[in-house]
């Protein structure tokens, strides 16, 4: 019954946004009842918090476990946003959720402050990689909103590329900063 739940909040979240959304429209969705809901999740917030931010920290966490380790970033940002592409429906689903919370799209609250220190987290160890490869701090900056803007697109799939157009985009983007590096 509690993944019956999880997959229905996950629906109604992402039809409706955490405001809109009632407990009694997820118990309905899920087919139990108020108490049976309340007996696994004690408000819409500890619901909201256990199927979208810890799932999305567990999947962002396995993403980057099947990164292998010493490849270089152009290879670790292409894995990345492969992985993303390759994501069940219901996981896509978190990783939408959680970053309209990020954005502000979604008020969830403490949900939304918790996704966000983690989100911040985990990108302070991007940065520190890009930087330390990258010389021009300007240019890491930019490889770095280009790399956020290339995950995002591939959650979304709205860019129509190939695995071949994004290892492209990537080579360019790394000749570019080896070429200022150098």
């Amino acid at each position: 019954m509690k993944q019956k739940i999880q997959t229905a909040a996950l629906e109604v979240f992402d039809e409706k946004g955490f405001h809109q959304a009632s407990i009694r429209d997820i118990a309905a969705r899920a087919g139990c009842s108020l108490p049976t809901l309340y007996y696994y999740y004690g408000s819409k917030e500890h619901l909201y918090e256990e199927v979208v931010c810890e799932t999305y920290r567990q999947l962002s966490m396995q993403i980057s476990d099947q990164i292998p380790e010493g490849i270089p970033l152009r290879d670790v940002w292409f894995f990345s946003v492969m992985q993303r592409r390759l994501l069940a429906n219901d996981d896509r689903r978190v990783f939408r959720l959680a970053h309209k919370a990020m954005l502000g799209l979604d008020n969830a609250g403490a949900a939304s402050e918790k996704l966000l220190a983690y989100e911040q987290e985990r990108r302070a160890g991007d940065r520190g990689r890009v930087m330390a490869e990258i010389s021009d701090p300007a240019f890491a900056r930019l490889l770095l909103r280009v790399a956020d803007q290339m995950l995002l697109s591939a959650l979304l799939d709205d860019d129509g590329l190939d695995q071949e157009d994004i290892r492209r985009e990537l080579d360019i983007l790394f000749d570019a900063a080896e070429g200022r590096n150098g």
